[in-house]
This record gives C-alpha cells, structure tokens and sequence, in this order.
C-alpha cells in the first residue's frame, strides 16, 4: 500500500537527479508529498491538522479533510472501488483530500477574494533559471479562456477525477468531480461550464 511514508523512503534510495534543479519543468506527484512532510516539520503539526487549522477551519470547509489512513477512507466517505486495496489513495500532499463540490467552491471564492493571502503569489508565473517562463504557477495552472486568465488545477485516481477553475477578472469559477477519469472529457465539460458563466456575467 502507498503511503507518504513509502514514497519518501523510496525517494532516498533514488542515486541521482534527472537534471540539474531550475533547468527544466517536471510535474511531480512526489513532489507535493515531500512538501507536505516539510509543513509538518516547519508547524510541528500533520498535515490534515494544519490544513485544518489554516486552511479548511477558517474557510468553512467542513466536508473537507486529509486522509492518510489507517482506514482507508474517512468517516462519512467510501471509495469508488471498495475492495480495491491497491487503489486506496493513502498519500498526502498530492493527494488524499476528501472533499465536496460545494468546499471546493468555498476555496475558489477564498482566492478569489485572497482571504488567505495568498492568491497573488499562487498565481504568479513560474520560470526556468534561464528566463525561460512556466505556465504553472505554486500549484496551479495558468492559462487563458475566452481571452481571459484563468487560474485551475485538476486531479484524478482511478475511475475518479477532479478540475477547479477561477476567472478572476468575471469573479465567476466553477469545480467539476466526475466518476470518470476521462481528461479531455473533463476538461471539455468545465470549459463549457466556463463559457456559460462568462454567458452569465455578460448578459
């Protein structure tokens, strides 16, 4: 079974880099695991009690939590696929958020209104050593609908799949959870559901 713990254990037996760190772009599930330990260590706190404390507490996200285990889901919630043991998502960081459509629009209006401080530096372009920009910004992807920015991220584990978006200019988002692991027919449906906001704000 994949927990954070075996995935940074297995991260220390890896002998070298791919490339030398700022000279190329990876998306890297691992990645957001390791910066999970690192909140624990920094707050002295797990991290579904940290994202409690700061994040889904004072956002009033109350269907939402992490979920590292021992059980494998939380309370209140099942799995897709029950008997599955090996798809059971144990890992935190890159994963093993439980939530609800309505929370996860509770977060994209928190952005919206940067009730945590944090939107401007979310949102800013990353870029390579050389110059080189990134459409990514801390955790989110940075693109253009309908000539306007858009901000999302989106997510997927066997037979489920997940998508946020923000325009901040209309002030409209939308999060779409889908049975389904389909990307492109995911991303088809939230850009549709994007241009009937945009409908919405024009009108």
């Amino acid at each position: 079974m994949r927990t954070s713990a075996t995935v940074i254990a297995a991260l220390e037996t890896v002998p070298d880099l791919a490339a030398t760190p700022g000279s190329m772009e990876r998306y890297c599930n691992a990645g957001y695991i390791c910066l999970g330990r690192v909140i624990e260590c920094a707050s002295g706190m797990s991290l579904p009690e940290f994202a409690q404390s700061r994040i889904f507490g004072p956002l009033g996200m109350t269907s939402t939590t992490f979920w590292g285990g021992p059980e494998p889901f939380p309370p209140n919630a099942a799995p897709v696929r029950p008997d599955d043991e090996g798809y059971w998502p144990l890992t935190l960081g890159d994963g093993g958020m439980w939530t609800t459509v309505p929370d996860l629009l509770r977060w994209n209006a928190a952005l919206l209104a940067d009730r945590l401080g944090v939107t401007t530096m979310i949102h800013t372009p990353g870029s390579l050593d050389d110059g080189t920009p990134l459409t990514y910004g801390w955790g989110g992807g940075l693109r253009t609908h309908a000539g306007q920015p858009a901000h999302n991220h989106g997510g997927g584990w066997w037979g489920l799949s997940a998508r946020l978006e923000r325009l901040p200019l209309a002030g409209r988002s939308v999060a779409v959870v889908a049975l389904d692991d389909d990307g492109d027919r995911l991303t088809a449906i939230t850009d549709r559901l994007l241009d009937m906001a945009l409908q919405a704000v024009r009108t």
